[in-house]
């Protein structure tokens, strides 16, 4: 999600299944500046492509040899009848039995992009929590990539950022708010919930609560141990794992740690890192994953932490599983605040309690122009890292760490989408809201990348471009980008 305290984000309600906005509806919103005249609004501006890319359609340039398809995109009629949701965010991808995919997809409608309770994605009897309007979408896919189905399978959450595929099959999609019966919600939220890519619709879940109420971002499975590690966004953040009590059975129960650098308490990651430095980590327990207080206090999770001496990263990000390490993002971390990526490696006792392991910084921005605000991610084929920006309301870029350090361009979003429907996330202008103010003359921008994830056989690149709401799915020769 783009954050509050550095994109100034706009307040808005949200566009239930069956009241989208359109167009020309947005374009006649005036703005909520008072005796404010919008600066006039010239139409956009040309598009500079990058010299590595070339443009692959209207939606996207890539490298040469590279070519790209979309399906489902935000107002589309789904096989369940009800409308395609927006925000499309987190991906899971699946194989499908007999061949094809299957792709469960995150919609972030909710809190954390400022949509108001009372709204349900889908059957409010299906519904986790019937005043929720977030939750998951499942794709079905053939061979080439064609979209054969698509349908709700998860309801009744708010606010799925990103999440994690497990080895057995399921997706686990994250919370990333607090929210709760306090702010009109009909239950609490701000958890993990567990989706069976297999099925064929939506049923009522129970979340994970052990795994934690916290701003949940992102997270990744150690398929030898189904520890999954957790991202927190909410500035300051905690880097978090989930040791269940029973393998590959998560609801079973388990304990969350936070992360700490050995001998050092509250180890501050965000300036002043060495790439390639290895920190010795250790991890301690979360005494209560479930604060009662956590509504109220988001932090409440991170505060247990803290006292333990958990180390601090700045706004948490992408998660996945790499070799025998996990690779993470921090948006916000870095010298220049324009983002790291960290590995964190188990070295002794793995999957135990009482493991030790090194955190290692891979990458950090020096400059916004190779690499800005890295956002979700995930691994390539060739064991690079496939990361996609959240930088800016203007241009964002997929990039790609190979395994030698570098960074390369992957992708460039081509989209045009009128500011003020970026900034609020695909949602209508909401009057209601003092600072609410951006309008027609704030011209165009593009929005932020989401959820990559590469298909088990390493032919489909898939990726959301969040606002207007599409999934892309890009192939060619990966192997020749030494990534």
């Amino acid at each position: 999600m783009k954050k509050v305290d550095r994109r100034s984000f706009m307040r808005a309600t949200a566009v239930g299944v069956g009241g989208a906005a359109t167009a020309s509806s947005a374009l006649r919103l005036p703005s909520a500046a008072a005796g404010t005249k919008p600066a006039a609004y010239s139409g956009p501006r040309a598009t500079r492509i990058l010299p590595e890319l070339t443009q692959a359609g209207p939606e996207l340039a890539l490298p040469a040899g590279f070519t790209y398809k979309t399906f489902a995109p935000f107002g589309s009629a789904m096989s369940d009848g009800f409308i395609t949701p927006p925000i499309h965010d987190g991906m899971g991808v699946f194989d499908q039995e007999g061949g094809g995919y299957r792709i469960v997809r995150n919609h972030e409608t909710g809190d954390s992009n400022d949509n108001r309770p009372g709204t349900v994605l889908g059957d409010p009897a299906t519904a986790y929590d019937t005043r929720a309007p977030g939750g998951c979408v499942t794709l079905v896919l053939n061979d080439n990539a064609k979209l054969l189905e698509h349908f709700i399978s998860l309801n009744g959450s708010d606010s799925n950022c990103s999440g994690a595929p497990t080895p057995w099959g399921t997706w686990l999609t994250c919370e990333e708010t607090t929210v709760g019966t306090g702010g009109g919600w009909g239950r609490p939220h701000g958890y993990v919930f567990e989706v069976d890519s297999a099925a064929d619709g939506p049923h009522k879940q129970k979340p994970i609560k052990a795994m934690g109420r916290f701003t949940h971002e992102a997270a990744a499975v150690d398929p030898m141990t189904s520890v999954v590690f957790l991202t927190e966004d909410y500035n300051p953040d905690g880097f978090y794992r989930y040791i269940p009590d029973t393998a590959g059975d998560l609801a079973s129960g388990g304990v969350l740690q936070a992360l700490k650098v050995k001998g050092h308490s509250e180890y501050d990651t965000l300036h002043g890192q060495t790439v390639g430095a290895e920190l010795p980590a250790v991890w301690v327990d979360i005494d209560d994953p479930d604060p009662d207080d956590a509504e109220e206090h988001p932090r409440a999770v991170r505060t247990q932490g803290v006292k333990k001496g958990a180390a601090k990263f700045m706004s948490g990000e992408g998660c996945t599983w790499r070799d025998d390490h996990v690779v993470f993002t921090a948006s916000d971390g870095g010298d220049i605040g324009r983002g790291q990526i960290w590995a964190y490696r188990p070295t002794t006792r793995r999957g135990k309690l009482d493991e030790e392991g090194v955190l290692v910084l891979l990458f950090e921005s020096t400059d916004k122009h190779v690499l800005d605000y890295p956002d979700n991610c995930c691994t390539s084929p060739g064991g690079g890292i496939v990361v996609v920006e959240d930088g800016s309301d203007r241009q964002n870029f997929i990039r790609g760490l190979k395994p030698n350090g570098s960074m390369m361009t992957l992708g460039q979003n081509l989209v045009d989408v009128r500011r003020q429907l970026i900034d609020s996330s695909g949602k209508l202008y909401d009057p209601r809201v003092p600072d609410d103010d951006f309008g027609v003359g704030d011209g165009v921008g593009r929005s932020e990348f989401a959820g990559p994830r590469f298909s088990q056989d390493g032919t489909w690149l898939f990726v959301n471009i969040q606002v207007p709401g599409i999934t892309c799915a890009i192939t060619g020769d990966w192997g020749s980008l030494g990534l």
